[in-house]
């Protein structure tokens, strides 16, 4: 695959190319393959989603199996990664990985606590954007576009994700208070946003995986040939 970050040994800019290893090949392209299709069963579920199906959707389970399988995809290949000495996209990969690990856990067994708020979901979406951010920089400083859109469209969807579940979260503490129904409008709307920023993240990620096979099996040249 394509570096993003300068070569620590070199000093040349992002568009060199990964030393290769006669040990290992490169792992990131099942990572991005596997965080994009989560992103679009993500879509999936919640591009349409209204008061009925905000807790829980035909598309539900379908979704917490997706967040699972990227999760132990990019954590696989980040650490592989990381062995390999790839550097930056690893990092990315990894940190992702774990974090989907820890969502998918959240969502399933996290949520048949009885502690278990929305604001749980809120707060585990907005803090992960300060290190998403760090992480999007590199991408920002040498213009790899596709990447600076998949941040893009992640932290979007991390934002929009949180602010829906932190409404969710106050409409339901109103609800209680009034002894009302609570108004869902707000929640959903967000969580719409978050599903088309989602599917903007996993179309630029899919650009990165096609780029990296068809380099890796000779179907497109690799920038220094």
């Amino acid at each position: 695959m394509t570096t993003l970050a300068p070569d620590s040994s070199s000093g040349h800019a992002a568009t060199q190319p990964a030393a290769r290893s006669p040990l290992m090949t490169d792992p990131t392209p099942v990572a991005f393959a596997l965080f994009a299709f989560a992103l679009g069963v993500y879509f999936i579920r919640f591009q349409d989603v209204n008061g009925s199906t905000l807790a829980a959707g035909p598309i539900t389970e379908g979704l917490n199996y997706a967040v699972l399988v990227g999760g132990i995809a990019e954590t696989l290949a980040g650490i592989l990664g990381i062995i390999r000495g790839i550097g930056y996209p690893a990092y990315v990969i990894t940190t992702f990985g774990i974090w989907l690990l820890g969502f998918y856990l959240l969502i399933t067994s996290g949520a048949a606590n009885k502690a278990f708020t929305p604001d749980a979901i809120a707060w585990y979406s907005l803090v992960v954007i300060i290190p998403v951010a760090i992480l999007a920089v590199p991408a920002v400083v040498h213009r790899n576009i596709p990447f600076i859109i998949a941040f893009l469209g992640l932290i979007l969807l991390l934002l929009f994700l949180g602010l829906g579940y932190h409404s969710l979260q106050d409409q339901l503490n109103a609800a209680a208070a009034t002894k009302s129904a609570p108004d869902l409008g707000t929640a959903v709307n967000q969580l719409k946003v978050s599903a088309w920023a989602g599917l903007v993240a996993a179309v630029a990620i899919w650009v990165v995986f096609a780029q990296d096979v068809f380099q890796a099996t000779g179907v497109l040249k690799r920038p220094s040939e």
